[in-house]
């Protein structure tokens, strides 16, 4: 599967997938988020462009950290620089270029994001090693029913035991195989723990019910509908 990589306009200028295009072959335009929500390929973030020039939107309003995204903003002039680094832990900002955009830039941005997927692929993603207490666990990832976030930390709740470690969910969360699902932001499941979705509540077969946001409800709703 060829991996396409998606530009997301917040600008009142022109547009420029012109300039993109060339080092990136596969590129599509996307009004808004909720677009990406269908895509199958879950396993690794998708590389979003995101083009904040002279936009009236404050831009932590349509970046949404339940979207597994790899954001490179596009900005003009580091207007918006130190608000990404402020937000770069909660959201994944990884990359911020300013115009006037070149093809040599935008090649560069493509060079660290295949950096970055490489050592991704690269990771034993059966097992999660933690620190706990100043002690190192190693966690079957399949054991693993439900990540709970607390700001910069984060509660791994396995079959017999409830780890607290000093993570955030968003950390963890991309170190996990395709299998878990974001629900929200402070909750991420096993696919397999899914039980039925309740309104904005879901249930696992446990018997515990999840936050659901709107972004969650409806990736759940996909894999409920291929599960069926």
């Amino acid at each position: 599967m060829i991996q396409k990589h998606y530009y997301l306009s917040q600008s009142s200028e022109s547009n420029i997938t012109a300039v993109i295009k060339h080092p990136v072959c596969q590129l599509q335009s996307i009004s808004n988020l909720n677009e990406l929500i269908n895509i199958e390929n879950k396993q690794f973030p998708q590389l979003i462009f995101v083009d904040i020039r002279k936009t009236d939107i404050k831009f932590s309003n349509f970046l949404k950290d339940e979207y597994y995204a790899y954001y490179v903003i596009i900005d003009s002039n580091n207007e918006n620089a130190q608000n990404c680094f402020r937000m770069a832990r909660d959201i994944n900002i990884r990359d911020y270029i300013t115009t006037p955009i070149t093809s040599s830039k935008i090649q560069d941005c493509i060079v660290r994001y295949n950096q970055y997927m490489a050592l991704r692929k690269a990771s034993n993603e059966t097992n999660l090693i933690i620190k706990e207490k100043g002690l190192h666990f190693n966690i079957e990832t399949r054991s693993i029913k439900l990540l709970e976030g607390y700001g910069s930390y984060t509660r791994i709740h396995t079959a017999d035991k409830v780890y607290i470690v000093s993570k955030t969910i968003k950390k963890l969360f991309e170190l996990l195989p395709n299998q878990f699902i974001r629900t929200h932001r402070s909750f991420a499941v096993h696919q397999k723990q899914v039980r039925s979705l309740r309104g904005n509540s879901l249930l696992l077969h446990n018997g515990e019910y999840v936050k659901v946001s709107k972004a969650g409800r409806q990736i759940i709703l996909n894999h409920l509908n291929k599960a069926g």
